[in-house]
């Protein structure tokens, strides 16, 4: 079965009143191509000046879910994420316990905050509280020379990891380029997704970090 399309429509303005103005809406656009860099769209859309974007279709992370669509969305939302840009979007989460080392309210809090939750009996208050606690560079990577540093707000205090072993970024890249993680040690792979760095998403893994673009408050402090 063939993936779904994402579909994405794209506002100058995150207010919704703004919407209802002249020029406002910058048009939709649907990302069908699993070899387009989910970074360099993101990039390319706020040059050109969208600061909100509405995701059409549920993102659905549950065990039944067609893995490669989830994955390619996921990737769009961390990297509009970055930008500061409004995600308006839905998903639908596994059941607490039903996919250990996946996608959670609390592993996927460092993007913005989606519009609905669906799957969990407590989907209304992990949204509340997902809402509450975003904020702008939750869990975000910065590269070095030989090294990658991620500082991970998610677990309510700063959590910091250097990564300089080549087997471990090769790893990253490696799933990055290719979620299907081929060729990725699995006792490599195992560290990482242990610190919610890979998080498994059927057959696939997702790399969950993103690189800074704006600072809303001083860097030292995220």
């Amino acid at each position: 079965m063939a993936a779904r399309k994402p579909v994405i429509d794209l506002w100058r303005d995150y207010r919704d009143h703004a919407r209802t103005l002249p020029g406002m809406h910058l048009g939709s656009v649907t990302v069908c191509d699993a070899s387009v860099d989910a970074a360099h769209t993101a990039r390319e859309l706020y040059r050109t000046g969208v600061r909100r974007a509405e995701f059409s279709a549920l993102v659905d992370l549950s065990a039944t879910a067609e893995p490669t669509s989830a994955v390619r969305i996921l990737d769009l939302v961390r990297e509009l994420t970055a930008w500061g840009v409004v995600v308006d979007w839905r998903v639908r989460l596994p059941d607490a316990g039903a996919c250990p080392g996946g996608p959670s309210a609390y592993t996927l809090s460092h993007l913005y905050p989606p519009s609905r939750v669906e799957g969990p009996a407590d989907a209304a208050e992990l949204r509340s509280v997902w809402a509450e606690g975003f904020f702008l560079g939750k869990c975000l990577v910065r590269k070095g020379p030989g090294f990658l540093e991620i500082r991970d707000h998610r677990p309510g205090v700063l959590n910091r990891i250097v990564i300089d072993e080549p087997e471990y970024l090769a790893a990253v890249e490696a799933v990055r380029a290719d979620p299907s993680a081929d060729g990725v040690s699995p006792s490599v792979r195992g560290d990482l997704a242990a610190e919610s760095l890979l998080l498994a998403v059927g057959d696939l893994w997702w790399w969950a970090p993103h690189r800074p673009h704006r600072w809303p408050q001083p860097p030292f402090r995220v």
